[in-house]
């Protein structure tokens, strides 16, 4: 019996120990972690609420994640032991993959003339411009698109075109090139590792890898891979992949300047022909042009023209020309970056007038721009400026300077296609789509979150991550275009839909958007829909919004149509459920998770409600 209690005495004390001593857990470093973020959460041995609780974890204990069930994650508990908890009541870390030890606060333009315009879209004023090497204060990131803060001003840049400055040295990331990779497979060594669209700590997760496995390496930037994952390119630190076949891969182009491709300028009407039967030549400003087969971004490019090549203007529509190539090749160009030869220009002003007694001067920001007789589109135009060119202001019409020409003659040019210095004359800008939004009230409602994952992808995309990413893209447009934006949720928590809809009736919203993407059984199915419940309410919201999706996005047009959802049935303000897609279908699921898209359906977005409320 005294044997027996000296045996029982050990093996308490050894259980003791084991739980007092130090455990080493043997997780990869490249592990995420949970934070719980609830006062008591039950941990239990399985991944569901039946399950028996092993462990009761308080408020900001850590444990590391092994594995992802659902809505359930398994972690690593002391003494060895595993448990199950549930993902919507913790706070997920970042692994140590992800973890810096100096954040970015300044980025640098990688190229000259860089644009800072006032919101993230090319269709936003130009307020600015960085020239290669400048530094700027880094303030956030969203898709394509950084905030800068650039003389005490926000504005927007695009991000294609800077690089991370951490102190005062270079750090390249994913606006460079990446080198030439000399690596074609590899194998993962971290038990799970993120997979991000940049090679930066900044990009969006857009997928995880397991333990061994398989990755084709496409590509290599300093401590990143790029990769070959569903037939999207993705980034992965190199730190976590072990190389088992190597091959040399060709450097990439470098990215093109912003200037270089077709975005939407603000000129007055910039190149016209004034004869259409006649040939204008025209030499080409930008790096590199490309020839479309219409007259529009959408428009297929079938040739490409570089900077100093000359073309045969046929005619004009809109801001885009019609141009004859060398090959004798017809096809449409942005027509803001042509300017007419000198053989077949009108006079113009390539050095700045000087006048003492004058300080307020405007600046030609496009070459082509025209100077008309009088303060309106509808006035002869007397002559087209170059960019660069200067000009004194005698007086302000409207939205015109009045303008003293080199021959002591006046001249009218529009404000918005212009800078201003000296005196205090503003600079004046066009009117755009965002005049229709100053004092209007959004409701942006991503869908599901939090437990509630919505649709999942054939690749494994969740459906609420997505609809919180269009609709962040989303908020930062409509703000920068002064509207009073609300989300109803800005991270992954979980939201009920009367919730959602009683934030709907307390801001009074003008627009209420639930943004979501769809899954059905037949993965054939494909296309963007537009849902509204009260016809005479939310029908017109409805439709203005489909039919800009359909045009910035070429999906599939499903229409708009009436749907009995909640979140429209028992809303008292204009009201609209968006499907924006088919995570259900592979094809179209690559096609969601793109930047590209996710730029292009949140102006769909944004340009249908600045129809609506233009028509309202």
């Amino acid at each position: 019996m005294y044997r027996n209690y000296i045996v029982k005495l050990l093996i308490v004390i050894l259980l003791v120990l084991t739980t007092l001593l130090p455990y080493e857990s043997n997780v990869s470093a490249a592990e995420e972690s949970a934070t719980i973020n609830v006062d008591i959460l039950n941990i239990r041995k399985g991944p569901g609420l039946s399950f028996d609780v092993v462990k009761k974890a308080t408020r900001g204990e850590k444990y590391p994640i092994l594995e992802r069930k659902n809505d359930w994650l398994m972690v690593q508990l002391p003494g060895g032991n595993t448990g199950w908890l549930a993902a919507w009541l913790i706070k997920e870390d970042i692994s140590s993959e992800e973890k810096v030890t100096d954040s970015p606060t300044k980025v640098a333009s990688t190229v000259d003339w860089l644009r800072v315009r006032s919101g993230p879209g090319t269709s936003f004023q130009i307020i600015g411009h960085l020239n290669k090497g400048q530094e700027v204060e880094f303030i956030a990131k969203n898709e394509n698109w950084v905030t800068i803060l650039l003389n005490k001003k926000e504005g927007w840049v695009s991000a294609e075109y800077l690089s991370n400055v951490v102190g005062n040295s270079e750090k390249k990331n994913n606006q460079t090139p990446a080198q030439n990779a000399t690596k074609t497979t590899g194998k993962v060594t971290a038990t799970i590792l993120n997979v991000r669209d940049q090679a930066s700590l900044q990009g969006k997760i857009v997928s995880k890898l397991k333990k061994d496995d398989e990755v084709k390496i496409v590509g290599e930037r300093e401590n990143w891979l790029e990769i070959s994952i569903n037939q999207v390119s993705a980034w992965v630190s190199s730190e976590f992949i072990e190389v088992t076949e190597s091959i040399v891969q060709p450097q990439p182009e470098a990215p093109k300047n912003e200037k270089t491709d077709e975005q939407p300028g603000s000129n007055d009407e910039n190149i016209a022909n004034p004869n259409p039967k006649e040939k204008v030549s025209a030499v080409v400003t930008a790096s590199i042009l490309n020839v479309r087969d219409q007259g529009s971004l959408s428009g297929k490019v079938i040739d490409k023209v570089a900077k100093g090549d000359i073309v045969q203007i046929l005619q004009e529509n809109s801001q885009w020309c019609e141009v004859e190539l060398s090959n004798n090749k017809t096809g449409w160009v942005a027509s803001w970056y042509l300017e007419k030869s000198k053989q077949s220009q009108q006079p113009s002003t390539s050095t700045p007038v000087e006048n003492s007694d004058t300080s307020s001067k405007v600046k030609i920001l496009h070459s082509g721009s025209n100077i008309r007789s009088g303060p309106s589109t509808g006035t002869d135009v007397v002559m087209r400026a170059n960019e660069g060119d200067t000009f004194i202001i005698l007086a302000v019409e409207g939205d015109w300077f009045k303008i003293e020409l080199p021959n002591k003659k006046e001249g009218y040019i529009a404000g918005w296609i212009v800078e201003t210095s000296g005196g205090n004359i503003p600079n004046i800008e066009k009117p755009g789509m965002n005049q229709y939004f100053k004092n209007k009230t959004i409701v942006i409602d991503p869908g599901h979150g939090g437990r509630d994952s919505g649709a999942v992808g054939v690749k494994g995309t969740l459906e609420k991550d997505m609809t919180l990413r269009t609709s962040k893209l989303l908020y930062d447009k409509l703000k920068a275009s002064e509207a009073n934006v609300v989300l109803t949720r800005s991270s992954d928590v979980y939201v009920s839909l009367r919730s959602r809809v009683s934030l709907s009736h307390y801001r009074n919203a003008d627009a209420f958007i639930s943004v979501h993407y769809d899954s059905v059984t037949d993965r054939s199915v494909r296309g963007i829909t537009s849902y509204f419940y009260k016809t005479a309410l939310d029908a017109p919201l409805a439709a203005a919004i489909q039919n800009e999706m359909i045009k910035h996005t070429k999906l599939r047009d499903r229409g708009h149509r009436f749907g009995n959802y909640h979140v429209l049935r028992d809303n008292k303000q204009p009201s609209v459920l968006l499907e924006l897609g088919y995570l259900s279908n592979s094809t179209e699921e690559l096609t969601i998770i793109s930047g590209n898209f996710q730029e292009n359906i949140s102006n769909g977005i944004y340009y249908g409600l600045a129809q609506y409320f233009k028509n309202k």
